[in-house]
């Protein structure tokens, strides 16, 4: 560091030397008195001792503790992505150990119920729920028969508490939400025209899907057919003023751009446009031809705007029903709706807890009893 000790009679004299040398903006580190000369002390001067440095050390410095801070918080930056990581892949390790175990566990059951646990491993339903089945009839029953009239409504029955399902009453504001392609825009048409026609509610729509023009215009078609208002907010603040003058509405159903899951951006845009509409209800909008795992990446992605309930599309589009009971049980969201085509508004139907268990389970019989 550029630091330089003056020994002068008086402060000015140190003032113009440190001036000259080190520049204007150096500083004064210390001063003290300091005796020079003589013999044996005797006939000694007094001088004053003027340490300085220069401002831009001080700068240095600073500059130089920054980088230090900078370089403490990447590496609990990376730590703390390290430890992320590692604990994703214990997950993983725990999850296929599990599912391992439970393989090797259903290998053992008796024949008639190893027949319907194929059935349900054929509809892809969450292997923990799988497993609680295969328990449950294993100690119920012994074993069973898949052509008995009576099992459909006993797996039913049992697989009720799996199944989370409730319709809100579809007032105030209403968002949906969710990834790209679900057929969002043309759900919202489908509640849109119940909520019109069927249910004879005074109501609005509202779109801030303003990346794709084809989803505004789809929508703007329905909402002219049914006699509906519709605008559109090309950013949050405008979302915000739009529905300030739709207080009288009994309902507002507003339609979202699609959004990756993985991308941190769009989601934390659709973080801050929740924020500052405020909605009554949320509905997460997901298909039922995904993948279960990339289901539930989904659910855990979109967790991030708080989703009050569930609505499952094209169950027209897939062998299997799983998701049915997957999706409320992973997320502990309701399931309100699920959709199985394009009409609007005839391919929508609520969802009824009994119901929906009913489907999975005859679907499962069915395969069962092919075997």
């Amino acid at each position: 560091m550029k630091i330089k000790k003056y020994v002068v009679t008086n402060i000015r004299e140190a003032m113009d030397m440190i001036k000259r040398e080190l520049g204007d903006k150096a500083i004064i580190l210390s001063t003290r008195k300091v005796k020079k000369g003589g013999f044996l002390g005797i006939g000694a001067k007094t001088f004053l001792e003027v340490t300085a440095m220069a401002e831009e050390d001080k700068k240095i410095v600073k500059e130089e503790n920054r980088n230090v801070y900078k370089l403490q918080e990447l590496l609990v930056k990376n730590r703390r992505e390290r430890e992320g990581r590692e604990f994703e892949e214990l997950k993983r390790m725990i999850e296929d150990l599990k599912n391992m175990l439970i393989v090797e566990k259903n290998k053992n059951l008796p024949a008639g119920i190893s027949k319907v646990i194929r059935g349900f491993e054929k509809q892809e339903v969450d292997s923990e729920i799988v497993s609680k089945i295969a328990e449950y009839l294993r100690i119920t029953y012994g074993d069973v028969d898949p052509n008995s009239d009576d099992l459909l409504r006993k797996l039913s029955d049992y697989l009720v508490p799996f199944v989370k399902a409730n319709v809100p009453e579809l007032s105030g504001k209403i968002l949906f939400v969710g990834p790209t392609g679900v057929g969002k825009t043309t759900t919202l048409a489908k509640i849109a025209a119940i909520l019109k026609i069927e249910m004879k509610k005074n109501i609005a729509i509202l779109t801030l899907d303003t990346y794709r023009i084809a989803a505004a215009e789809q929508l703007k078609t329905y909402a002219t057919i049914m006699d509906i208002p519709m605008r559109i907010a090309y950013t949050p603040k405008e979302a915000s003023i739009e529905l300030s003058a739709m207080v009288d509405y009994d309902a507002i159903l507003m339609d979202t751009a699609g959004r990756s899951q993985k991308n941190d951006l769009q989601m934390g845009e659709l973080k801050a446009l929740v924020d500052l509409v405020k909605p009554d209800i949320i509905f997460l909008v997901l298909s039922m031809n995904y993948r279960y795992e990339d289901l539930k990446d989904m659910i855990k992605r979109f967790s991030i705007v708080s989703p009050s309930h569930l609505i499952l599309t094209k169950l027209d589009e897939t062998d299997s029903l799983g998701h049915l009971i997957n999706a409320p049980y992973y997320s502990n969201i309701p399931l309100s709706y699920i959709t199985n085509g394009q009409r609007v508004p005839e391919d929508i139907f609520e969802a009824n807890t009994y119901e929906v268990s009913r489907m999975v389970v005859s679907e499962v019989l069915k395969y069962a009893r092919s075997g």
